[in-house]
């Protein structure tokens, strides 16, 4: 956990014959990232994939995909084993319903159109029952026919600019919302359109129908119920083949998908007339398990090791709990293969930094709440929600709802600091609450906690002070751990002068710090007088003179950001500061707004203001608790402390493997018939040792 894990470049040198079986064994152990072949290996092998394959798995996964889309689905219970590349193509060919299926569908969607058209028309006819003829009559070879109901508002500018189309026909009928039928001549369609197009108004045309609306009505609903009738007939086809061949048809599919990514990958791999050879990453620790998969079920098949010069790819190996922090490392960088991982380093201090700067009880209890339903949300979305499109838009640009999930479990953390913290400075949104449960615990069992509920009070002078004096130690503490790591980093990468480098940045901060506590305590600041401080001095002179051995007398430009990144850590208390004040100020106002409010209409009016001004002021002021704590607390970790250790610039380990859902794992198959055979030699080998009777 310290470091990433450890990896080894491999090759795997084999026989074609035993392609298919390396491959399934690489993608089910997901433990290789396959690379291109280097430049030495490369110029005596030949590259190219198998297309003739790939053609095939493609056009044999486009029909199987299209059966499935076509089917209802339905809950997938089994799982299905296949043992070669053949068998899957069999399998699938043998899945004849395509026929059957695209009937079918046919059907679905024609009477599915034509309900769609009933629909409609059944809805035109229903409001169109005010008509006591045939409707017949606005079946018309020289004009067309339109309905629409119309706002009763805009009714009227509606007729005027009818009243300009020469011959049209218009009948009205209704108040608010008035039933409007006109007909307009063939030759006026298009300025008929441009009025409709200007008025914003819906006007829908009467198809060609026979018959009074009553007896027209009867007659689209008995067909509605006919059309239906037949739809659910056609669905429950569907549906029986379904429940037949559904299951296998996502088995195959999967497959299908697996063995198209197989043919991808080989396209990384070098072969000769009669073997292949590919090269890849993978962690030393599983490296002993490839080679034993492979000796059992591909006997011609041997992994070499490669040393060269390039850089492996990173495999951060987080702790389950703590693994959605890898997305604030990534965020900032990836760290190389030989750097610290510093994963566990966030999930340890950036709940500390938000917990310390969010200070507040209410608002941690809030922020928890906030975080839960998040989780929640994204676990399980809802179609309905109240929250308004536009703010879902926005967040949807800035983070994905994966992203969103990890930052509320992180914030769930750091409010969990919050309430700690906000519970020794006694602030509930901002109200001061612990007076009256420390006045009762002192009184019953005479503990001695503070009187007025507060262990550190960030407005006194005292607390300032103290609470000032811990950030600086936080600071100097976080700047100091991140030169150690990169001093681990420097021995680990075998860099000697990056080491004496990183010595020297420690002396300077210590040199530095030391000598600003001894200012700070009006201490004697003299080196001639005080051996102490010239031991301070000495410290920063050794530190500079480090620093230009290890890293060249350039870096001493950034001798001030030493200092500055020290005294950065005190954002801490300014920002709880501001948090704790802001709270303080907005409830001190509503408080004595609404205290002395009279029972008078002008009274009345003060409390409610007061309490409005108390919910927007509160609602601010946690938003600013969610916003600063976090960014903040992340800047000081990204900035601050990273800067020292970690370079970046890695590539994440990115193995070649895939989730299984309705397909067996193809080692567990192998392990299996390699059983069985195995069974069936010792059995075959006991018959033939047991004795034979001799004939009497």
């Amino acid at each position: 956990m310290l470091k990433p894990a450890s990896m080894q470049r491999i090759a795997v040198l084999g026989v074609k014959e035993e392609r298919q079986k390396v491959v399934s064994v690489l993608y089910d152990m997901g433990a290789v990232q396959i690379e291109p072949l280097s430049k030495s290996a490369a110029q005596f092998l030949r590259t190219g994939g198998d297309a003739a394959g790939t053609r095939v798995v493609s056009e044999e996964l486009l029909r199987i995909r299209s059966l499935k889309s076509a089917l209802p689905a339905i809950e997938v219970g089994e799982k299905r084993g296949f043992s070669s590349f053949g068998e899957v193509l069999e399998v699938s060919r043998s899945i004849g319903i395509d026929d059957v299926v695209s009937q079918l569908k046919q059907e679905e969607d024609n009477l599915n159109l034509h309900l769609d058209e009933l629909r409609s028309n059944i809805d035109l006819v229903s409001k169109l029952l005010f008509v006591n003829a045939d409707l017949s009559i606005f079946d018309l070879k020289s004009a067309a026919s339109f309905f629409g109901m119309v706002p009763a508002k805009a009714h009227q500018g509606l007729m005027n600019d009818l009243a300009t189309i020469k011959d049209a026909i218009v009948y009205s009928t209704g108040k608010d919302l008035v039933s409007v039928v006109v007909v307009i001549p063939n030759s006026a369609l298009e300025e008929f359109g441009s009025i409709i197009q200007k008025s914003e108004l819906r006007l829908q045309r009467i198809p060609p129908l026979s018959g009074k609306p009553q007896e027209v009505l009867s007659r689209l609903q008995e067909e509605q119920s006919t059309d239906e009738a037949e739809l659910s007939k056609v669905k429950d086809k569907l549906r029986a083949l379904s429940e037949k061949h559904y299951g296998l048809i996502s088995c195959v599919e999967e497959q299908l998908s697996i063995e198209a990514r197989k043919l991808e990958a080989v396209n990384s791999f070098g072969f000769t007339d009669s073997s292949f050879v590919l090269e890849g990453w993978i962690p030393k620790r599983r490296l002993s398990s490839l080679e034993d998969v492979l000796t059992r079920h591909a006997g011609s098949t041997q992994v070499f090791k490669i040393e060269g010069e390039d850089r492996p790819p990173t495999l951060l190996e987080t702790p389950k709990r703590l693994k959605f922090f890898e997305s604030f490392i990534r965020f900032y960088t990836t760290p190389r293969s030989d750097e610290f991982d510093p994963t566990i380093a966030f999930a340890l201090i950036f709940p500390f930094f938000f917990g310390f700067m969010l200070g507040d009880v209410g608002y941690a209890i809030m922020i928890i709440l906030i975080s839960v339903w998040i989780i929640r949300r994204v676990n399980h979305p809802e179609r309905k929600t109240v929250i308004p499109a536009a703010l879902r838009s926005f967040t949807s640009k800035i983070l994905k709802p994966i992203q969103f999930r990890k930052l509320a479990r992180a914030m769930i953390l750091g409010s969990l600091v919050g309430i700690v913290m906000g519970f020794a400075l006694n602030a509930y949104f901002g109200f001061p609450l612990n007076q009256y449960l420390f006045s009762y615990l002192n009184a019953n069992f005479h503990l001695g906690l503070p009187a007025n509920g507060t262990f550190l009070d960030p407005t006194s002078t005292k607390g300032l002070k103290t609470l000032l004096l811990y950030s600086g130690y936080v600071g100097l503490f976080m700047v100091s751990l991140g030169l150690v790591v990169g001093m681990i980093n420097g021995y680990w990468a075998h860099e000697r002068k990056h080491i004496m480098g990183k010595i020297g940045w420690f002396s300077v901060a210590w040199g530095i710090a030391l000598f600003g506590l001894t200012l700070l305590r009006h201490g004697d600041t003299s080196p001639t007088s005080n051996p102490i401080v010239g031991g301070y001095v000495g410290m920063i002179v050794v530190g500079v003179l480090l620093i230009a051995y290890g890293e060249g007398v350039q870096a001493l430009v950034e001798f001030p950001t030493i200092i500055s990144h020290i005294i950065s850590y005190t954002r801490l208390l300014g920002i709880l500061l501001a948090s704790f004040v802001l709270a303080y100020v907005i409830d001190k106002v509503v408080v004595g707004a609404v205290s002395g409010a009279t029972l008078t209409l002008d009274g009345v009016a003060i409390a409610i203001a007061g309490v409005i001004l108390l919910v927007v002021g509160q609602t601010f002021n946690l938003i600013l608790g969610i916003l600063e704590p976090g960014i903040q607390g992340a800047r000081l970790i990204y900035v601050e402390f990273f800067s020292k250790f970690i370079h970046g610039g890695g590539k994440s380990f990115t193995p070649f493997k895939g989730q299984r859902t309705f397909t067996t794992n193809e080692i567990d198959l192998l392990e299996s018939r390699s059983n069985a055979s195995t069974g069936e030699r010792v059995a075959l080998t006991n018959e033939a040792l047991t004795p034979v009777p001799q004939a009497a």
